[in-house]
């Protein structure tokens, strides 16, 4: 099974923009996860053409199952 973070941020332009994580611990508490973000936000690491992001908007882990047939 796959496991993704998928952190959906607010952006400068009244746009969301969407990051996605594999393999995510799933320890990991709100705060943690807002603290990063507020990293990567605050280093302008980010540069989406939804615009500059400003804060979260959402955050999941995300389970996918994958059954290959052939």
């Amino acid at each position: 099974m796959d496991k993704r973070l998928v952190v959906v941020f607010n952006t400068d332009a009244n746009r969301r923009f969407t990051m996605n994580f594999r393999n995510p611990n799933e320890a990991l508490t709100e705060a943690e996860l807002l603290e990063a973000a507020q990293k990567l936000i605050d280093t302008d690491a980010l540069d989406p053409m939804q615009g500059k992001p400003i804060g979260v908007h959402s955050a999941k882990i995300v389970s996918t199952d994958t059954q290959v047939i052939i």
